[in-house]
């Protein structure tokens, strides 16, 4: 069993990803190619996207037009505008206070202007308030012209209100919308030494049903259906592990688990496997109570941005490259997680999750507080608008059988060594006559995210968690990556994107019965490039290709190529 030091495994690491990094910075250097259809064209200067007229925030109502900053005494429309907005207040400015005088406008809002001063003049003659008569005559003169256009306006607005009107009754619910994604995936795996892998085709469905009842809580109740096979996503290299029975167990690496197969382990059936409820106490404090098998990463910033989509089919098309694997360490449950800003850029999350699966156990060595366990801290610091940087703490007790990273039982990331330490840690042991012991570990990561520019975002993790089998021994567990994303490459929506690092991976363990086992790099490279068909279909093909699987450079290298569809809604 080779075992080299940690810390040179970790200057090897370091130095193979700045080599990459170095050549990776050298191909997407710009370089205009004559006749290319593609560049890459990095922005030299931020950019405010112009205001729109019709926005989501109303315009803020002003009284005087030196409230609005960018509207100067020396503006050839100047007097014209102070004399709407201060005689018969039919003028508005946006939230921000700024009027964008510049801007041209269309006919239509010309019009709906002029119906807002028209409705004004007429309120006030009715009210007998004095209203100069060169000013009616203007009115009356443009009222003539745009006569078409106002009724128009009119009857669309009569309309809107009429359609308004029926959705309300007709709606599903007053306090709660819809929203979910269905994901096909059809993917095959090759160089697998002769491993028996058939092309496959899965699927999963979520379905959230998103409530508000303060308009500043949130409720969110999520149900999962898929076709995913209950603890295994491909049959990729495995630990052997004899067992007292006779039998000798072979446990899969979880190497090569796609984002596509998260939470679809459902056997088709649709099942509720997270809800949680969050609601802010003051300008500062949010509590987020959570429930069934919720797990931490939907609970805490992951700044792994364009990567980690909460594994709704549009980002990237592996599990470990969505986010930093500590964050799978406690396989989700039921608990509480606040978020307290400190200032604007600096933030503490921090909660306690009990085992979703036994936490309204009530028996010995179950429920909230007797059973297993994650307990997770982290502090976010936004130093720049562009550049943040977390640091991470997990503390988690897993019962016999439970230990790994993993999801609801499926193998989201990491080697069949580290999952099962070095096949120690067997689920349903115990029925093969396998001696099983209770697991405490303690993970530290750090992450970071850096967009360079508008089209180019860098982001990467290291963890290493130091693990105990309760009375045996103990071990570390190592992983890290890089990740790049190219935000709207081709078009508006698109994405192209790459990983690039180190799969949780065993480095040694001390005492107790480990297997045999090497500690060569598990490399994970993987490649992919998300097309909009439109606003709510992508299609995203891609591959993985993983070297040294279950961390033994004696194992083929595999490789795994997928077509991910997505249907939003």
């Amino acid at each position: 069993m080779k075992q080299p030091g940690l810390i040179p495994q970790i200057y090897q690491t370091l130095i193979g990803l700045c080599l990459f990094w170095l050549t990776f910075g050298i191909l997407i250097t710009p370089k205009p190619v004559r006749g290319s259809p593609l560049t890459f064209k990095l922005p030299q200067t931020r950019v405010t996207s112009k205001p729109q007229f019709f926005s989501n925030q109303p315009m803020g109502q002003v009284n005087s037009v030196n409230r609005l900053k960018d509207i100067s005494p020396g503006d050839w429309a100047y007097e014209a505008l102070k004399n709407l907005i201060e005689r018969y207040s039919c003028m508005e400015g946006y939230p921000n206070l700024t009027f964008y005088g510049e801007r041209s406008l269309t006919r239509w809002e010309f019009v709906a202007g002029l119906n807002a001063c028209l409705s004004t003049i007429e309120r006030l003659i009715q009210n007998n308030i004095a209203v100069l008569r060169e000013d009616i005559e203007t009115f009356k003169r443009l009222a003539k012209a745009f006569e078409e256009d106002v009724q128009v306006l009119g009857t669309r607005i009569s309309n809107l209100e009429n359609r308004t009107a029926y959705i309300e009754d007709h709606q599903f619910s007053t306090t709660t919308k819809l929203a979910g994604s269905v994901v096909f995936s059809a993917s095959d795996v090759y160089g697998t030494d002769n491993r028996k892998n058939n092309a496959i085709l899965d699927y999963r469905t979520n379905l959230n049903f998103i409530t508000s009842f303060t308009g500043k809580d949130l409720l969110v109740t999520s149900f999962f259906a898929g076709n995913t096979p209950l603890d295994i996503s491909f049959n990729l290299a495995t630990i052997d592990v004899p067992t007292p029975s006779g039998i000798t167990l072979p446990l899969p690496t979880a190497e090569g688990t796609l984002s596509s197969q998260f939470a679809g382990n459902t056997n088709n059936q649709l099942k509720l496997l997270s809800f949680q409820y969050t609601f802010p106490v003051n300008e500062k404090l949010r509590l987020n109570f959570a429930g069934s098998i919720t797990a931490f990463h939907p609970l805490v910033p992951t700044l792994n941005p364009y990567m980690d989509d909460l594994d709704s089919g549009k980002g990237s098309i592996s599990e470990f490259g969505q986010r930093n694997p500590i964050y799978a360490a406690s396989g989700g449950g039921t608990g509480l997680m606040f978020n307290y800003k400190f200032t604007e850029g600096l933030k503490l999350s921090a909660g306690y999750l009990a085992d979703g699966l036994t936490a309204g156990n009530p028996r010995q060595g179950n429920g909230l507080f007797n059973g297993g366990y994650g307990a997770l801290s982290q502090l976010t610091w936004d130093a720049t608008e562009s550049f943040s940087i977390a640091g991470v703490y997990v503390n988690e007790y897993t019962p016999p059988g439970r230990f790994g990273f993993n999801y609801n039982g499926l193998g989201v990331s990491g080697t069949a060594v580290a999952n099962s330490l070095a096949g120690q840690d067997i689920p349903f042991g115990g029925v093969f006559g396998v001696e099983q012991f209770p697991t405490i570990s303690n993970a530290y990561g750090v992450n970071f995210s850096w967009r360079t520019s508008p089209t180019f975002t860098v982001n990467g993790w290291f963890t290493t968690t130091n693990t105990r089998l309760i009375g045996r021994g103990d071990g570390n567990i190592l992983t890290y990556a890089l990740t790049f994303a190219f935000p709207d490459l081709g078009k508006e929506g698109n994405l192209l994107g790459f990983v690039v690092g180190a799969q949780p991976y065993l480095t040694h363990f001390e005492g107790g019965n480990p297997q045999p086992f090497e500690v060569d790099i598990p490399y994970h490279v993987e490649a992919f490039y998300r097309y909009g068909v439109n606003d709510n279909i992508y299609v995203t093909p891609g591959f993985i290709w993983l070297l040294a699987p279950n961390q033994d450079n004696d194992n083929a290298t595999d490789f795994i190529g997928t077509i991910r569809t997505t249907f939003t809604f």
